[in-house]
């Protein structure tokens, strides 16, 4: 049984055009990760598309000796077909992509192990259980050409697997991966995980044979030795960066939000038009990516729904329509905030945002009926805060404002923290890290 892996590779990437040429380890990336693959003797091709400009990476792997197909740029599914032509029906695909340069060669014998071991035809790495960068899936040649003449969306043709993955699937987590899915994150989506996984390989003397599980633990303690990485909560990190102290300049913000995002803080609160701008112009798409926001929408004196409406269009706007919460900021006027609840609502059916938020104002009291209509609540008391979290339980993130970033939250509650600089963001984490863990520490948990 003969085994062909396939890495999909282009130069168009949205947000890091061109990765698949920069430099890593003395050699563009996309070779770097077809070179580690084939390190214990497996067949490579690349599949890049027939594009004007993917001509860069088909000339450059042919001079360095290293099989490429083209194709389409959005059916990728065809790529992969062409890419594995000559195959028996029952000789085995293996899927990776050109920005995961730590996987190699071993990572790809674990995964064939663990899936021939199990009943189905089709396995992949568990990118829920582990970091970003360990992506690989392992199939039949027969399934593949299934898909090829069954899958007609877009999205299945785009991203090759999905019509497989509805047949039934096997789910593997190597031995040793890290669980942390912050530090230890190893793709390259971005300049600044560029920079991390250039740190990796620097000084390693042979790039192409380095054991995955050396170079993740180089990641890991790269990042924790500036701090420890937050534990998450459905999703929510105990502590989240408030829009008061954003710098204006740039390059600080940047800095700031990449700290904060490789830390494990997962949200921001951004309270008015110059917070949302600052976020918008100051972040990389990346960034704003991995980084979710809480959007204050504060009732207009015109609470008809047409002015609700416009405000809430103006935050979408600012934002690129990427809103985990729309926090309605009321005052103490809470029938006029059940009424503009049920306005919001239209938006997380849309899927503009991922749920309503309530700010409530000191000392008011919310009936239980408005309580379940939102899935998060701030208040800027944090012994309000803590009392409201004892009332709600896990029905909602109750937030508060904290007033330094070396201030505790209560128990159970998200603490919003003025940071203006990393050195900020770091306080705040080991500060957040030591009541959630007992420690300031972060530990590599195995799978």
């Amino acid at each position: 049984m003969r085994t062909r892996v396939v890495i999909q590779s282009r130069l168009n990437s949205s947000r890091l055009p061109g990765k698949a040429l920069l430099s890593l380890a003395g050699m563009p990336l996309v070779e770097l990760v077809a070179r580690r693959a084939a390190n214990t003797g497996h067949e490579v091709v690349v599949a890049t598309s027939d594009e004007q400009y993917d001509r860069r990476i088909a000339e450059h792997l042919e001079s360095v000796g290293i099989d490429v197909v083209r194709g389409s740029l959005d059916d990728v599914l065809g790529r992969f077909v062409t890419a594995t032509e000559g195959l028996d029906p029952t000789d085995r695909v293996v899927r990776l992509t050109g920005d995961n340069p730590v996987a190699d060669g071993s990572l790809i014998d674990e995964l064939l192990a663990a899936v021939d071991a199990s009943p189905h035809d089709y396995g992949r790495v568990d990118i829920d259980r582990v970091p970003e960068g360990f992506g690989a899936e392992v199939f039949s040649a027969r399934v593949l050409r299934a898909a090829a003449a069954e899958a007609v969306a877009p999205y299945d043709r785009e991203h090759v697997t999905p019509w497989i993955r509805r047949t039934g699937e096997h789910l593997f987590v190597p031995e040793d991966a890290p669980t942390d899915l912050h530090a230890y994150r190893c793709t390259v989506d971005c300049l600044d995980d560029y920079d991390r996984v250039c740190g990796a390989f620097a000084g390693v003397t042979d790039p192409l044979r380095m054991p995955w599980r050396e170079l993740v633990a180089r990641i890991g303690e790269r990042v924790l030795a500036e701090g420890p990485v937050l534990p998450r909560v459905a999703g929510v990190s105990p502590v989240m960066l408030g829009s008061s102290a954003l710098p204006q300049d740039g390059a600080a913000l940047r800095s700031l939000l990449t700290t904060a995002v490789t830390h494990g803080v997962s949200h921001a609160l951004l309270d008015d038009a110059t917070a949302r701008a600052r976020f918008r112009t100051g972040s990389d798409p990346a960034l704003k990516q991995r980084m979710s926001v809480v959007a204050r929408v504060v009732l207009p004196m015109d609470a008809s729904p047409a002015a609700l409406d416009v405000e809430v269009e103006r935050i979408l706007g600012d934002l690129a329509r990427r809103v985990d919460t729309l926090l309605l900021d009321a005052g103490d006027d809470l029938d006029r905030a059940a009424t503009a609840l049920g306005r919001l609502a239209s938006y997380v059916e849309a899927g503009a945002a991922v749920r309503l938020g309530l700010a409530l104002p000191v000392g008011a009291h919310v009936t239980a009926e408005l309580l379940a209509r939102v899935g998060w609540l701030h208040v800027k008391d944090a012994d309000k805060a803590a009392r409201l979290a004892e009332r709600v339980g896990s029905g909602a993130v109750v937030s508060c404002d904290l007033d330094a970033a070396d201030t505790p939250a209560p128990a159970g509650v998200v603490g919003v923290v003025p940071a203006g600089t990393p050195a900020d963001v770091l306080a705040a984490v080991e500060r957040a890290a030591e009541g959630a863990h007992g420690t300031g520490t972060s530990t590599r948990p195995s799978a």
